[in-house]
């Protein structure tokens, strides 16, 4: 079993959730999700936040979505953790809340989840590749994870250029206040600086680059094949709630919109919020925050009473 960190809720509980934490430098410790997990706990859920060791290190890689399926089944059956064996809920966020729905999409996996509540998911992970390396106006720090995986696990490993993004990714995700990317740049050889700074500043350049690693892995591991949610989603049998910021810069919202449609198509019961109180996991003080927060209380509001209706 993995290391966790479990919120137990002030009286008894029937309900389990897990909460998966997405890729962040905080790891399974994040503020944002320990302030999720205190939420759901004093609603009257267990609510259990695993450090998976994949999402610790910021790795991206399709094998662990077997890791996040062995997982749940592990919770599913446990005797302390899951006692009463309902069903369970299951709450995740970006890169980590696509990686769950399609491990919760194993028919094995299924039939142990009650609903799902998934905050700026994906639904075409080619999409979001595309969109994270190519656009002009986009989080950084999503960028900095992208092209570390992509180099780290292709012809263009370089151990000093992947050290240049490890403290890029910490420089941007702890919010330094004195970064330590200018002195490392340099401290770093000639070769190596260019070719970093080349694919942070040039499109085309990066564009080529990324290209071409993104295929030399998919030749080999199969990511896009093992990424795609669209096969998956006729095994599905639980609920599922999608929450999107609006102008999210990681993963856009017409990702979860795509998804909501497709699974209405196939007949399966979601609900689709979109707001302006999110970015891409931090809330966003405007004008409407009143309607804002009414609107996202209702998306984990409909995933909290489709878990609580497994005992009608």
């Amino acid at each position: 079993m993995h290391s966790a960190l479990v919120y137990e809720p002030p009286g008894d509980s029937i309900h389990t959730i897990i909460a998966f934490p997405g890729l962040s430098v905080h790891g399974y410790r994040d503020h944002r999700m320990d302030a999720v997990a205190r939420a759901f706990s004093y609603l009257g859920f267990r609510v259990i936040v695993p450090c998976i060791s994949d999402i610790e290190q910021l790795i991206i890689h399709p094998s662990t979505i077997s890791k996040f399926a062995a997982l749940i089944e592990a919770i599913a059956t446990h005797s302390e953790l899951n006692p009463s064996h309902r069903q369970l809920g299951i709450f995740s966020a970006s890169y980590s809340g696509g990686v769950a729905l399609l491990a919760a999409s194993h028919p094995q996996i299924s039939s142990s989840i009650k609903a799902m509540c998934l905050i700026g998911t994906f639904a075409d992970f080619r999409n979001v590749i595309r969109f994270v390396l190519d656009q002009e106006e986009i989080d950084e720090y999503a960028r900095f994870i992208l092209l570390r995986n992509l180099l780290s696990q292709s012809s263009y490993r370089n151990p000093e250029v992947i050290q240049l993004f490890d403290i890029a990714v910490a420089d941007n995700g702890f919010k330094k206040k004195k970064p330590l990317l200018p002195y490392s740049l340099q401290n770093t050889s000639k070769e190596a600086t260019h070719f970093f700074c080349q694919l942070l500043e040039d499109a085309f350049f990066r564009h080529q680059v990324t290209q071409s690693a993104l295929e030399e892995i998919d030749r080999r591991e199969h990511w896009l094949n093992r990424f795609d949610l669209d096969k998956q989603l006729t095994h599905i049998d639980f609920s599922i709630s999608l929450i999107h910021g609006y102008h999210d810069q990681v993963i856009p919202s017409h990702e979860s919109i795509f998804l909501h449609k497709r699974l209405a198509q196939l007949g399966k019961k979601s609900h689709l919020i979109l707001t302006s109180l999110l970015d891409h996991g931090d809330v966003v003080l405007n004008k409407n925050f009143f309607v804002e927060t009414d609107k996202l209380a209702q998306g984990l509001g409909f995933f909290v009473h489709e878990l609580c209706e497994s005992t009608s």
